[in-house]
């Protein structure tokens, strides 16, 4: 991925357009209404080329171009539900960073992705129609950025001193690793095959399945795509026979 000095990017809202209360000036004299500055989790959306600026953060998106669009249009039976990728660039403290965002077609809901502390939910539109073409100025790219939860720190801590937290309540927050398929805790489940495992900051820690708390809806053990999701445990330290360390849940809450 390229990396450009952030003056780069701002150079480029500069280009861009002038701001006037309300309205934005474009090189080629035509008026494109945005905010320039808006929240984080508030929605947005940007036209090809424009740029934008995250409330309270040091942070700027901007749209840079549609690579490709492939979507089966509404109506039509196809034999893929194609997708539409676009070009997006963040800048922060200094550096660009330019991501792919590509969303499926055939789909209303935003898809997402991750960049740093930041989750980017994204969809384009207008959607396609049998026999008619998207003009180029005629894209938006629908944005919501929102600031992924704060990992604990706490799980290589458990592990290294397992005698020390044996009984205590602990909370830790981290990413669901189901069936441990990262590899990560890289040990056997230490109840039953159906322990599943949580990394925080610091490392990663199997919760029995045997818990009085279950895992939220929708998270599957052996999908690679939950990996990225993150939870929120409250639970007891346990030693099994062979004083391995596990927790067991008293609750489980999906946090992103």
């Amino acid at each position: 991925m390229s990396g450009k000095k952030l003056a780069g990017i701002i150079a480029g809202c500069i280009v861009i357009g002038i701001a006037i209360p309300g309205v934005v000036l474009t090189a080629s004299g035509h008026s494109l209404y945005s905010k320039l500055k808006v929240s984080l989790n508030e929605e947005f959306d940007l036209s090809i080329g424009q740029c934008i600026s995250i409330t309270g953060e040091s942070l700027q998106v901007r749209f840079k171009d549609v690579i490709a669009d492939s979507r089966c249009p509404r109506g039509v039976i196809c034999i893929w539900e194609g997708r539409v990728s676009c070009m997006a660039e963040l800048a922060e403290t200094g550096s660009v960073y330019r991501m792919v965002l590509t969303e499926p077609g055939l789909t209303d809901e935003y898809a997402k992705e991750r960049w740093e502390d930041y989750e980017i939910a994204f969809h384009v539109s207008p959607y396609p129609e049998s026999g008619k073409q998207i003009a180029r100025e005629a894209y938006r790219l629908h944005l919501i950025i929102s600031r992924l939860p704060k990992l604990t720190g706490i799980v290589s801590s458990i592990i290294a001193r397992p005698f020390a937290f044996e009984g205590e309540d602990v909370t830790i927050v981290g990413y669901y690793r189901g069936w441990d398929l990262l590899h990560e805790a890289n040990i056997p489940p230490p109840v039953t095959r159906s322990d599943w495992v949580i990394k925080d900051s610091t490392g990663a820690i199997y919760v029995s399945a045997h818990s009085e708390a279950r895992v939220p809806e929708g998270l599957n053990p052996d999908s690679f795509q939950d990996t990225g999701i993150v939870a929120r445990v409250n639970g007891i330290v346990r030693l099994n026979e062979q004083e391995q360390a596990y927790i067991e849940a008293k609750s489980i809450e999906r946090v992103s």
